[in-house]
């Protein structure tokens, strides 16, 4: 039941999209006050950390930077995975630039290190704030993220079977690290559905 909720949510979230930073570098190369404070400057730590994932997974070429059907993508890539024959898949892409089996592991544990991160700040984000705080914009980064970062999962994973590697270590921990994220990710999703829930709850009924 809970995975039909999230994809709805997702498909809300993707149609609407989120704005993203650059970023230079490659994978190669307290309390309610204190939310309080961060939401004033309303980009806070969460929608940041999310935001640089987004942004180094894309420029990375890990995942696909502008999608024609963002919307369609967001469930399937969560439902099916990558359809990989398309000529513009990321995991197509990503194949044709003839990496080393260190080369994507090194790929693989600059990403892993974005997905911590990003946990890390929701976690905390989330144990802060207050029962009545509006996470829905938090919600929406960490979903954004949490795409990218399943689609990048099976971008590695098809790179690495090709080579031969079926088993890495580095993907393995990539892959508990995103599932991380998932966990917190629904923790948002729970928080703001319940939100909406108390306040249908509190309005007055019409006469």
């Amino acid at each position: 039941m809970k995975a039909n909720v999230a994809i709805v949510t997702l498909l809300c979230v993707a149609a609407s999209g989120c704005a993203t930073v650059d970023l230079a570098n490659t994978g190669r190369v307290g309390g309610t006050a204190t939310v309080s404070a961060q939401s004033s400057a309303k980009v806070n730590v969460v929608q940041r950390a999310a935001s640089k994932l987004y942004a180094a997974f894309t420029s990375n070429g890990w995942v696909e930077k502008r999608s024609k059907k963002r919307v369609q993508s967001a469930a399937s890539v969560l439902l099916r995975g990558l359809d990989a024959t398309d000529a513009n898949s990321p995991l197509s892409n990503y194949e044709t630039q003839n990496l080393t089996l260190a080369d994507i592991a090194l790929d693989i544990e600059a990403a892993n290190s974005y997905v911590v991160q990003t946990t890390k700040a929701a976690e905390v984000y989330l144990a802060m704030a207050s029962d009545d705080t509006n996470l829905r914009e938090e919600l929406a980064s960490l979903q954004k993220a949490l795409i990218a970062s399943r689609e990048a999962e099976m971008v590695f994973k098809s790179a690495l079977t090709s080579l031969g590697a079926n088993e890495h270590n580095s993907w393995m921990s990539y892959a508990t690290s995103v599932n991380n994220l998932r966990d917190v990710t629904d923790k948002f999703g729970d928080r703001v559905r319940s939100g909406v829930t108390l306040t249908s709850a509190l309005q007055p009924a019409e006469s």
